[in-house]
């Protein structure tokens, strides 16, 4: 999910499937072989995730049932630890500091003070020399509860604010890079960050008319939402999953639709791949 909210130009399953094998593509035996694990990450995986860029499908951590238990607390904080990390891992790929979008650049210094509380917390729960009474143990699963709400949001604002740097430049960027070593639980102090106001970014509310196209099993999202300024953006996600966002907002959501619809119709080869040359449902 990292590596699909990444504003980096060169994120793709294939390089993330390198990061997996230590930065190069492993040896298979076959190309059949080849064939599967690309199949299963791009169309199994991959795709699935960047349906959650859309503000009306959030991403959600795993979610799984945990008894109020030392040995259950401590499993639950190990993984939402290796979740958070991974999800910053993919942002950033290979990069050590990476210039965000100011919403994003904050998503991430939260996300780095709740790793922090996880990372803790399965250190904590690890030294059997550190009682905790039952009551104690319940208290944090329900903190554990609220801290993985917490995550969720800050995923989903960061993957947002990305987007939409990605398409116009939408959300104000930071002052300064962000470093990954800053993220790491090395993290400086919050008041060493440069101080912004949001009041300058664009509050976007997506439209009720943004929907799925499907035309023989191949789906095309056409997504609408607000520039905050009484406009209307339009974006097109295509069959590949690639985005394409309009230059110019619309004076209403009605009007961006319409536009979609005859993009769609008249430019097939643009959105639709291999269903391109097939009439429209």
């Amino acid at each position: 999910m990292g590596d699909i909210a990444s504003p980096r130009l060169n994120a793709s399953p294939l390089g993330a499937l390198a990061r997996i094998w230590g930065g190069e593509l492993p040896t298979f035996d076959s190309e059949r072989d080849l064939q599967e694990v690309v199949s299963t990450l791009v169309q199994g995986l991959w795709n699935r995730l960047a349906d959650h860029q859309s503000l009306r499908d959030p991403f959600y951590l795993t979610r799984f049932e945990v008894l109020p238990t030392r040995p259950a607390l401590r499993h639950l904080a190990v993984i939402r630890a290796q979740e958070l990390h991974g999800f910053i891992d993919g942002l950033f790929g290979s990069e050590e500091e990476m210039q965000l979008p100011q919403k994003a650049h904050d998503a991430v210094q939260g996300l780095s003070d709740v790793y922090s509380m996880f990372s803790g917390a399965a250190d904590f729960l690890e030294d059997e020399s550190k009682p905790a009474a039952q009551q104690e143990l319940e208290d944090l699963l329900r903190n554990f509860q609220k801290l993985t709400i917490a995550a969720d949001e800050l995923i989903n604002k960061a993957a947002q604010s990305c987007k939409r740097a990605r398409g116009q430049r939408l959300d104000t960027m930071s002052a300064k890079p962000f470093r990954r070593g800053l993220w790491s639980g090395q993290a400086e102090a919050a008041s060493h960050m440069p101080e912004h106001d949001d009041g300058h970014e664009p509050e976007l509310i997506e439209s009720a008319l943004s929907q799925q196209v499907t035309r023989l099993g191949v789906s095309v999202s056409i997504q609408i939402y607000s520039d905050g300024n009484g406009k209307w953006i339009l974006e097109v996600v295509d069959a590949e999953n690639t985005s394409h966002v309009w230059d110019d907002p619309f004076e209403s959501d009605g009007d961006a639709l319409a536009e979609a619809m005859r993009a769609l119709e008249e430019e097939t080869l643009e959105f639709w791949g291999a269903a391109a040359e097939r009439p429209m449902n």
